[in-house]
């Protein structure tokens, strides 16, 4: 019985060892300078754009052409940003945050 469970037990570790790795973020996008996690968009103007983390910690960007249309972003939506610097803030590319970021 001890024998089963010990195996049961392992199983099981290995199981939620793998659905962590599976949610590990993939590498940033080539080009890439910098990234601002698990933001959610306050504010958005065709030259601006306003960030804020889970702590209500916000940034304030100036943004140039490559940023998709401001309708594009949901209220309550939390993403991943991956950023380019430069006279303006460049657009890369933005994903969904993780589920295991949004609670840190």
């Amino acid at each position: 019985m001890k024998r089963i469970l010990s195996i049961s037990a392992v199983m099981l570790f290995i199981l939620v060892l793998s659905k962590l790795a599976s949610n590990v973020a993939p590498p940033a996008p080539p080009g890439t300078a910098f990234a601002l996690k698990a933001q959610h968009v306050i504010a958005c103007s065709p030259t601006e754009i306003v960030l804020a983390d889970e702590h209500n910690t916000s940034v304030r960007l100036d943004i140039d052409s490559s940023w998709p249309e401001c309708s594009s972003f949901e209220k309550n939506e939390v993403l991943d940003f991956y950023l380019s610097r430069g006279d303006k803030t460049h657009f890369i590319s933005d994903e969904h945050t993780a589920w295991w970021r949004k609670v840190m």
